[in-house]
């Protein structure tokens, strides 16, 4: 099969970028809640966009905003030192672009800090679309997002590939009717098992690399 349309999941997929979102939200919470939240709890909030977790979540409700704009200052100061740029990930980008594969990012990341780990990662250029938390009215494990940036880069579900790491990808993918890939390559993932079998499971970009060649 000739998979012209390929799409990722962004944190854990294309960037190690989960510890920072991780520390980011704690500092929000430990500051405006007073509570010290493990890494596992707050993953197990994700779902919709950074700024909607604290707001759907901190007990401290009328200071939510303010903790959403220290999450973002976290986001930015704590960027460059704890999201380093993945040379292989790059080459693969650089390589289906050459290719002419059509690209796109489907995330439950809120738009700004998209932009922002884009921005800082030299990414952005690579992606013909990108769909992030704000612009779904029903985050992944619905297969909204993957449907929306697959109609938009004229994909069909047979030529579609959908890459993630999170259990709620491959329910995402797999709901949209594409090819779903499980991609553990990184060392910071959101799931590390899934119970939603993918299509394809890999551990390494060489993997995804010889099987699109194919």
């Amino acid at each position: 099969m000739n998979y012209k349309t390929i799409l990722f999941d962004f944190d854990g997929t294309l960037a190690d970028t989960l510890p920072v979102c991780i520390y980011s939200i704690g500092e929000a919470f430990s500051k405006y809640d007073g509570k010290s939240l493990s890494a596992s709890k707050v993953v197990a909030m994700f779902g919709p966009t950074e700024a909607d977790i604290i707001r759907l979540n901190l007990g401290n409700r009328d200071s939510a905003e303010d903790a959403v704009r220290l999450f973002y200052d976290c986001y930015v100061r704590e960027h460059d030192r704890m999201v380093k740029p993945n040379a292989e990930i790059n080459s693969l980008l650089e390589r289906l672009k050459a290719r002419g594969h059509r690209m796109g990012i489907v995330t439950g990341k809120g738009r700004a800090a998209l932009d922002i780990s884009l921005e800082k990662l030299g990414m952005g250029g690579y992606f013909d679309v990108t769909v992030s938390g704000d612009e779904m009215t029903r985050p992944k494990p619905d297969p909204e997002g993957v449907l929306t940036a697959m109609n938009a880069l004229g994909g069909t579900r047979e030529e579609t590939v959908f890459i993630g790491d999170s259990e709620a990808d491959m329910r995402a993918g797999k709901g949209a009717g594409v090819f779903t890939i499980g991609a553990h390559w990184l060392e910071h993932v959101q799931t590390h098992r899934f119970d939603t079998t993918p299509d394809m499971y890999i551990t390494r970009v060489a993997e995804l690399i010889d099987f699109l060649k194919d």
